[in-house]
């Protein structure tokens, strides 16, 4: 695919420097995406422990609905400022290891002590403090927050750096591969982690001595998370970055102001699926944590033999609870089939379709690009929300939350495959206008123009030399009906990374003294060589409406339970209000999803003429 993306980022801290060694995966070429990503199968199964236990069990130790809520914003702080951090420092790391792999070995070790703790809260306290006591439950308490803190924080450090590892080995003609390889691993993963909380792991896992199911998922996990790292760790061969006296030394404030820096001069594209995002997770944060408080309380309120203070019995909270797990691992089930299937059956549009295309092609939904995939799948999300108004029974509600997993499959695989082809195909330079498309070689020449910039991508014809004449040509060569002089080119075949050929019979041979720049190397400069710092950025888009929602939930919360253990219906209200923030961000989808296409319908007639 043809890059630029108009202005680049600020300052790369990495120009001047040199890099030693090739990114490469040990073993068979069909082992390389699964040793890539299967990290985060673990980094999934954690998420699932966290999502289902965490907020029954934070309740079983005496918080309230709303104290929980408050607990829970460990996750989008962390979000906000580990994993920029996180991925800034990585980005600069000279380590003989690589720039990733010493930051995932850490943060793997941390979330360990982190999931222990939280299995073993009771026994910890009872070191320092006399079981049954007053002390002992506030202790217990205590450092069941503490446990939920050191989770959120490292788990999202070494996700940041699993993503990041996958930017920087994958070329991006693999990187929609990577991306929807990784979704895969996460759907895997949530299945798991949901479907072994309904073992009887005590039995099956003496070894540990646990005395609750907790205990024993957490030592499971802690086992899964770091075993799987470590097999990435070792199959998996990074470039050595070689620092310089252009390379600033690392500190808080220079991440600060480089992370400040980028996120003001982000490219067009990769501002829209920001914004779509943050959208998208004000809705998607509590399904993702309070969806078994939601079965809860309707199964509470279904029980019409059951009146409502017997909540606080552990019994019926067991079963409330093994419901609401039951509900996510179907939903989790969905959301794998959506990441298995769905990149097979994605296929490219006549607009993205190239010349040399193979009639055999599937074009089965020629219509459902990735980017429109995307779209509905927030549709989807809005209206399972919209169906809460409706559902009065644990059927009904376990049927919401597993039509909920189809859209979950496509947040995990979408966003990221179009934010990595992003990073990958943009010029390392302004002046450096030429990139290799996929195996072919070709001359491209990038025009910006600064007021009236649109989307990503714009190919012309003409050479480098020629440039000056370039900026009035383009305006004539291409049709400019209800377009700007600006168009995006970025799309999806097939679930790999969409390539657009543009060397037809019809188009001149490149010139010889035009060098086309391989894509990992041109992305060694530009913002491939800062992939951390903008998945960073990109996460912040997603962990502040994390921070907003649950704030907001917590109010919610403690209006409508008073404080009380045995809480109301207050779960469905927030659902309900997700319901706008999905429709706001398929309007913003869809609209991204229509322009990158308009980009690609004048490109292609472009060509072709």
């Amino acid at each position: 695919m043809a890059g630029g993306f108009g202005p680049p980022l600020g300052g790369s801290s990495l120009e001047g420097s040199e890099w030693r060694g090739e990114a490469r995966v040990v073993g068979p070429p069909w082992t390389h995406l699964i040793t890539l990503t299967i990290g985060l199968l673990g980094v999934q199964v954690f998420w699932s422990v966290e999502m289902s236990y965490g907020s029954p069990y934070l309740i079983s130790l005496g918080f309230s609905t709303s104290h929980v809520a408050l607990v829970f914003l460990a996750g989008p702080f962390s979000g906000l400022v580990v994993q920029p951090l996180v991925g800034a420092y990585a980005d600069t790391s000279t380590s003989r290891f690589g720039r990733r792999r010493p930051y995932i070995l850490v943060g793997c070790l941390l979330c360990v002590v982190g999931m222990l703790l939280l299995g073993y809260t009771r026994g910890v306290a009872g070191l320092f403090t006399t079981s049954g006591s007053s002390a002992h439950s506030t202790l217990t308490m205590i450092l069941a927050v503490v446990a939920i803190f050191l989770i959120d924080f490292s788990i999202n450090a070494v996700q940041a750096v699993d993503r990041a590892l996958v930017v920087d080995t994958l070329p991006p003609s693999q990187q929609a591969a990577g991306n929807a390889c990784a979704a895969l691993m996460l759907g895997l993963g949530a299945v798991v982690g949901f479907f072994v909380g309904n073992l009887p792991l005590v039995s099956m896992l003496s070894f540990l001595h646990a005395e609750s199911e907790l205990q024993a998922l957490s030592g499971l996990v802690s086992m899964i998370l770091l075993g799987f790292h470590l097999v990435t760790a070792i199959l998996v061969k990074e470039r050595v970055l070689v620092g310089s006296h252009d390379t600033p030394r690392p500190s808080l404030r220079h991440e600060f102001r480089e992370i400040w820096s980028n996120a003001r001069s982000l490219p067009t594209v990769i501002r829209q699926i920001c914004l779509t995002q943050f959208f998208a997770w004000l809705g998607w944060f509590p399904v993702l944590f309070y969806t078994t408080l939601y079965i809860t309380d309707v199964y509470m309120r279904s029980a019409m033999n059951v009146p409502p203070s017997r909540r606080e019995d552990t019994a019926d909270l067991d079963e409330a609870t093994r419901l609401g797990a039951h509900a996510q691992l179907l939903s989790s089930i969905l959301s794998l089939a959506t990441n298995a299937l769905l990149p097979l059956l994605t296929a490219p549009s006549s607009m993205t379709s190239s010349p040399h295309t193979k009639s055999g092609t599937r074009q089965w939904l020629p219509q459902f690009s990735l980017p429109m995939l995307w779209a509905a799948s927030h549709a989807i999300f809005s209206l399972c929300m919209i169906g809460s108004f409706f559902v009065q029974s644990v059927a009904g509600a376990t049927v919401l939350i597993v039509c909920t997993g189809f859209s979950w499959g496509v947040t995990q695989w979408a966003p990221f495959s179009l934010l990595a082809e992003a990073i990958l195909t943009s010029s390392p330079t302004p002046d450096a206008h030429y990139i290799q498309l996929s195996d072919h070689r070709s001359a491209t020449n990038l025009v910006t123009d600064e007021e009236d910039e649109r989307q990503a991508f714009l190919v012309a014809e003409e050479d480098e030399e020629e440039s000056d004449e370039d900026a009035e040509s383009v305006e004539t060569a291409t049709p400019t009906k209800g377009m700007g002089k600006a168009q995006v080119l970025l799309g999806n075949s097939l679930a790999q990374m969409s390539v657009v050929d543009v060397t037809t019979p019809r188009l001149p041979a490149p010139e010889p003294e035009i060098v086309d720049v391989e894509p990992r190397a041109a992305a060694v400069g530009g913002l491939g060589a800062k992939a951390g710092v903008i998945l960073g950025i990109h996460n912040i888009f997603i962990v502040i409406p994390q921070f907003l929602i649950t704030g907001f939930s917590a109010i919610v919360f403690a209006v409508l339970d008073g404080g009380q253990k045995k809480g109301r219906n207050s779960v469905v209200y927030i659902f309900r209000i997700g319901a706008i923030w999905g429709a706001i961000a398929f309007v913003l989808a869809w609209r991204l999803a229509r322009e990158l296409r308009r980009g690609k319908s004048s490109i292609a007639g472009h060509l072709i003429t």
